[in-house]
């Protein structure tokens, strides 16, 4: 990755955004909502989760994303259940979860609903008792004993790929392609792309996009140059740390004006990031945040330009999900702990996003408020301009005059012109 000096601007962009534009992506993706989620822990099952789909529907999700759904490897395994990104067979489908009609039928409910899907996979590695271990054990990288093992700690039930080996790189291009074409997936996530040899992710793309033009691609990792041939969407979580700073008085505002320049001028032209207040490997959003400045933040995410990103619950503060470790057992979402008012300011927001163009597509074009904690900026292109004031902060403040002038579209904490704590204002100019 490129080295990040603080000074990147649209004033002075970084080499790589002045030299390269990102790899083009399908508009489903970049003007999409995804929705991550576990089949056992959301709906028990592929049939449970199309019972779901009429809730994601009503939430405004576009993109479901869904963890891996093979076959949990059982040596070494850590749990009642497993790790589920220790896949045992790359080729069959857990059938604690369903058959692969059952899945195909999924599919095609959430297209039938203008929604797509895409799959988690493990890209890296294998479960220590894959299948592929005992057929072609010559795949897998080997430690200073000569034993098949996996190169990151405390990770025994892995099994790493040598990704030197062609013939390991060949067999997975096409498993991935079967699973696009066999299931109709239309893209896939790739879980620690960040180890992967880039040469091998430009493959993959070259690969799926053979067999399925607008196929969208998730990125685990902050790498610029995944943008270039490979992936269309890599993380960015650099907000979540930088708003809760803000709140603490520990930044102001113009911190997150900073966080999002570097992550945008540093990056090739056009370049999506995937932005986050939870993900697998994060604790809930409200209990970092604590609930109020939670929908703060949720407003921020949400009006931002790249791609939004909800774990599943995130919108209604379930308060099980602890990270990716909770599901090594029979983890399942607690649907009784419901906040209702959670879910209808993410679904608001969510709404908004999809109405308004400039929220998605728009330039970003942040103000000075002149309050520390008061974050303002605009959202616009060639057909509207949108102003957004988020209060980071625990005690109320004016409302920016500019929205005395301006088309309310959706406040929250806003009560005449004063914005509450951690309160949100959207208007249209």
């Amino acid at each position: 990755m490129f080295v990040r000096a603080g000074e990147a601007s649209q004033q002075t962009p970084g080499d790589l955004y002045r030299r390269r534009s990102a790899v083009a992506s399908a508009p489903w993706l970049a003007n999409g909502v995804i929705y991550q989620l576990s089949v056992r822990a959301f709906g028990g099952t592929f049939d449970g989760v199309r019972e779901r789909l009429g809730y994601l529907q009503e939430l405004g999700i576009s993109v479901i994303w869904i963890m891996p759904v093979q076959p949990i490897g059982v040596a070494a395994r850590i749990g009642e259940k497993g790790d589920p990104y220790a896949v045992r067979d790359f080729m069959a489908i857990d059938p604690e979860l369903g058959t692969a009609d059952q899945l195909r039928a999924l599919v095609a409910d959430i297209h039938a609903r203008g929604m797509r899907i895409m799959l988690d996979w493990t890209l890296n590695r294998a479960s220590c008792d894959n299948v592929l271990t005992v057929s072609h054990p010559a795949w897998f990288a080997r430690d200073a004993g000569g034993a098949i093992y996996y190169a990151v700690p405390d990770r025994a039930c892995f099994a790493g790929f040598d990704f030197s080996n062609r013939h390991s790189r060949a067999w997975l291009l096409k498993a991935m392609q079967d699973w696009v074409t066999g299931f109709d997936l239309d893209g896939m996530r790739f879980d620690d792309a960040d180890i992967t040899p880039l040469d091998f992710l430009d493959e993959i793309r070259a690969a799926l996009v053979a067999v399925r033009p607008d196929i969208g691609l998730i990125s685990q990792s902050t790498d610029e140059l995944h943008h270039l041939d490979a992936c269309d969407l890599t993380y960015d979580g650099g907000a979540r740390e930088t708003m809760l700073r803000i709140a603490a008085g520990e930044a102001t505002a113009n911190a997150l004006r900073w966080q999002w320049e570097e992550s945008t001028y540093t990056f090739p032209r056009g370049a999506l990031r995937m932005r986050w207040l939870e993900e697998k490997e994060q604790g809930r959003a409200f209990r970092y945040f604590g609930p109020a400045l939670h929908l703060a933040a949720a407003a921020v995410v949400l009006t931002l330009d790249g791609v939004p990103h909800l774990m599943m619950g995130q919108e209604f503060n379930e308060p099980r999900w602890q990270d990716w470790r909770s599901l090594f057992d029979d983890f399942r979402l607690d649907w009784d702990s419901f906040d209702q008012s959670t879910f209808k300011h993410y679904q608001a927001l969510i709404k908004l996003r999809r109405a308004h163009a400039a929220l998605r597509q728009g330039a970003v074009h942040f103000v000075r408020s002149g309050v520390p904690q008061l974050l303002v900026y605009w959202r616009s292109n060639a057909d509207a301009r949108l102003l957004v004031a988020v209060n980071l902060a625990d005690t109320a403040c004016a409302l920016p005059a500019a929205f005395e002038a301006q088309q309310m579209l959706y406040a929250h904490g806003v009560r005449g012109q004063t914005l509450a704590p951690f309160g949100c204002a959207i208007a249209k100019a």
